[in-house]
């Protein structure tokens, strides 16, 4: 049925039976058999052949009008599991605060200065939550923090991106720590940092653990601008990836605590399936623009 509507809406936009055959490559008398089933299935006549040449009748033309959006979506959904084709539907990409902060923008200038007719939906949450949700199909791609060293898992491909060095900050003009410090001596200080499920935060409270010691909590919160703000006003420590700190109009107002026991960083990843079909270009393209955006931040720190 597909080929015989496909050649019905071909013969009214050619206006032509002969120019219908030749842009579907096939015979006029193949055209006029496909019409002749579409004739038969809708048990209806689409073309008044007492006329010369056959008009479309007022019936075809209606049959036309809901043709057409049938055929482009089905084209649409055809074109949804080749690589090649044009990226359009829904792009569904989650990232980390921190991340989304540094890239985001450009991405999604860059996403839709190539393919506009892509809708991009974005959310933020923790690199835990963004696993389960690229695992169970929710969103199509996922940056991910991980551990120094850690890969993604085989079920998903993975693209490497970055490595943040996070460091801890205090106020510059209220300092909470005299030079080189340790982890056990830190657990007697207040710390900014986010809610419960941060990579950072989780890290920090595992290595004072290790010393028989405990987080000391001071403010909870999200938003790594609030953070440093807070500790630039001697509310307490924090901890930033070198990069955003490198960007952020606070950085005169903080300096670096140096710990002689304890180092973090975290390797970004942009994860996703390993049959994207149509969304794979639109998810390269993002990659190369986090890429550019984490170059343009190490640029930048190196020349600080």
């Amino acid at each position: 049925m597909i080929d015989d509507l496909r050649s019905f809406v071909t013969v009214i936009e050619e206006a032509s039976l002969t120019r219908a055959a030749a842009k579907l490559c096939v015979t006029q008398s193949a055209v006029s058999r496909r019409i002749q089933r579409l004739e038969e299935l809708l048990g209806a006549e689409l073309f008044d052949r007492n006329s010369k040449p056959p008009r479309v009748t007022a019936l075809a033309a209606r049959i036309y009008e809901q043709a057409v959006p049938v055929l482009r979506n089905l084209d649409r959904l055809l074109d949804m599991p080749r690589e090649g084709a044009t990226p359009f539907g829904t792009l569904r990409v989650g990232l980390p605060q921190t991340v989304a902060e540094l890239v985001l923008y450009d991405a999604v200038v860059n996403i839709k200065s190539a393919f506009p007719m892509l809708d991009v939906r974005l959310l933020t949450d923790w690199s835990s939550g963004l696993h389960r949700m690229i695992e169970g199909g929710s969103i199509d791609a996922a940056v991910l923090m991980l551990p120094s060293g850690a890969t993604p898992v085989e079920e998903l491909a993975g693209r490497y991106m970055a490595t943040f060095k996070v460091l801890a900050v205090q106020s510059k003009a209220q300092p909470l720590v005299e030079g080189p410090t340790t982890v056990k001596a830190l657990a007697t200080r207040d710390w900014i940092l986010n809610p419960q499920g941060c990579g950072y935060r989780a890290a920090l409270e595992r290595a004072m653990n290790e010393t028989a010691r405990s987080l000391r909590l001071s403010v909870d919160t999200h938003g790594i601008d609030m953070q440093l703000r807070l500790v630039s006003a001697g509310l307490g420590l924090g901890l930033v990836p070198e990069t955003v700190l490198a960007r952020s109009t606070l950085k005169d107002r903080l300096s670096v605590v140096e710990i002689a026991d304890f180092s973090l960083s975290f390797d970004i990843w942009l994860v996703f399936p390993h049959q994207l079909g149509a969304l794979r270009r639109a998810v390269e393209l993002l990659g190369d623009s986090m890429i550019r955006s984490f170059e343009r931040g190490a640029s930048e720190l190196h020349d600080d």
